[in-house]
């Protein structure tokens, strides 16, 4: 085994995607922080966790020196954020009469918005909500899902999703977005 695949294998359980602002992106990483985009306005970086709840990015020197490609990197950090998630609690709001269902995602890990990247739970949460499902990640520790049919709700979240994004202190999207059964667009609707 190379030093390089060694040092992956020591790291590869502490990988995580995480969402950021492309600003940010930009500015913490100087251009090279490993990212690519999920769709407009919406980036996935990766981290690894290090003790005492800090992270070290990614960049695009660590691929070429563990001489995995950036698949190997999204595909891991993904499996191990399905895990960290299993036998989490969402917290889903409804009204007393129910059918208006709202998911959020607010353990506060850093990863919150992350989990728009796992489509089993996205499609457990369009199975429950009437219209397309959509969703908000404004910072890295918010995610809500509702669906579009409730208009009312929908401009709610819609407003507290951009206030969010503007206030955050770790940025990710003022945009809503769609899940449309095989990936994520931009909420135009």
């Amino acid at each position: 085994m190379k030093l390089s695949e060694k040092e992956f294998a020591e790291i590869r359980e502490r990988l995580y995607p995480m969402l950021m602002d492309p600003a940010q992106i930009q500015e913490k990483g100087q251009g090279g922080m490993l990212n690519g985009i999920l769709t407009e306005g919406l980036f996935v970086i990766y981290v690894i966790e290090e003790p005492n709840d800090k992270v070290r990015y990614v960049s695009y020197q660590d691929l070429r020196d563990w001489g995995v490609s950036h698949t190997t990197v999204h595909v891991t950090a993904v499996r191990n954020l399905e895990a960290r998630t299993e036998g989490q609690r969402v917290t889903k709001l409804d009204t007393p009469e129910g059918g208006r269902p709202m998911y959020i995602w607010h353990v506060q890990d850093g990863f919150d918005a992350a989990r728009i990247l796992l489509p089993t739970w996205l499609a457990q949460f369009a199975g429950a909500v009437a219209g397309n499902l959509v969703i908000g990640v404004p910072h890295r520790n918010w995610f809500v899902a509702i669906g579009d049919d409730d208009h009312d709700l929908l401009e709610t979240v819609r407003r507290r999703v951009e206030a969010e994004h503007h206030s955050a202190e770790f940025p990710v999207s003022p945009f809503l977005y769609v899940w449309t059964g095989q990936g994520l667009e931009r909420y135009t609707g």
